[in-house]
């Protein structure tokens, strides 16, 4: 079992609060609910596989997971480069579609 934690910033955990909300407005739907799933999944795959999404183009110290049209913003400390012995992980924030 991996020994790393993940954790959300203030920014990243009202981000996915605003997704949750807007995900969960009345007649949102089934597909709305899959996506927040999707979400909160892939956030919590990072404590195995910190190191399995790509870098930020612009910050190379980030790594960017693409899920439903959002983007979830994470670093890694230390950053091994690899799976087996990368540290802890911060997820910085959770932006929406359409969100620069």
């Amino acid at each position: 079992m991996p020994r790393r934690t993940v954790e959300l910033t203030e920014v990243a955990t009202d981000d996915l609060n605003d997704a949750r909300e807007w995900l969960h407005q009345p007649g949102a739907g089934r597909v709305a609910e899959r996506r927040y799933q999707a979400l909160t999944r892939a956030i919590r795959t990072l404590r195995a596989e910190p190191m399995r999404y790509r870098r930020d183009p612009e910050d190379p110290r980030q790594s960017i997971i693409s899920v439903e049209g959002y983007r979830i913003i994470y670093e890694v400390t230390p950053d091994t480069g690899d799976n087996a012995t990368a540290g802890d992980v911060t997820v910085l924030a959770v932006l929406g579609p359409g969100e620069p």
